[in-house]
Parts: structure tokens; sequence; C-alpha cells
């Protein structure tokens, strides 16, 4: 191998590794203190969820997410990303865990 050939190698495999460590920096550590994507989260919003519709009856999906923005457990700094579509699809994953579930 000539020595330019030596040079090269090593400066490719060197820009390899500040890339990959570059990458590896910029991928989350921990997770964030607002995400409300994990179980527990998911879990307090369909008890906040069931709580709201066994309280209240014929709901829509409107006013249940009202009544879910306005219960004194739903922490709105924590669920900022809450919205009506998020709410739907909680309802749809509670659906799959409790098929007799109505709104």
């Amino acid at each position: 191998m000539k020595t330019i050939e030596l040079i090269m190698m090593v400066a490719f495999i060197g820009g390899l590794a500040i890339s990959l460590y570059k990458v590896y920096l910029f991928l989350p550590q921990k997770p964030l203190a607002d995400d409300d994507t994990t179980p527990e989260s998911v879990a307090l919003l369909e008890r906040i969820m069931v709580e709201c519709n066994n309280t209240h009856a014929h709901l829509d999906e409107e006013s249940l997410f009202q009544l879910m923005s306005a219960h004194h457990d739903f922490d709105p700094k924590h669920f900022w990303r809450f919205n009506e579509n998020r709410l739907r699809h909680l309802i749809e994953h509670y659906r799959l865990k409790e098929p007799n579930f109505r709104l």
C-alpha cells in the first residue's frame, strides 16, 4: 500500500468516526420531560378519558376533549401536544384493550 493510499484510508476512517460520533450526540440520550407518549402518560390520559366519559353521558369527541383539557389531573405543560387528533388515537388505542368502550 502506497503512502497516499494509507493517508486517504486514515482520513476516511477518521471522518467516518467523527460523523458517527456526531450522529450519536444528536440522538436523544434520556427521555424528554414533556414526552406524552410514555406508557405512564398514555395510562393517565386513558384514565382521564374514562373518568370524563363516565361522568357525562352522550359525549362527542369535541366535548370530551374540552372536558379532558379542563380535568384537574390534566397537566397542560406536560400534554401540550394533546389535540383532538391525539384524542382520536387515544380512543382507538383504548378500544383495542376495552372493545366495549363507547362515547
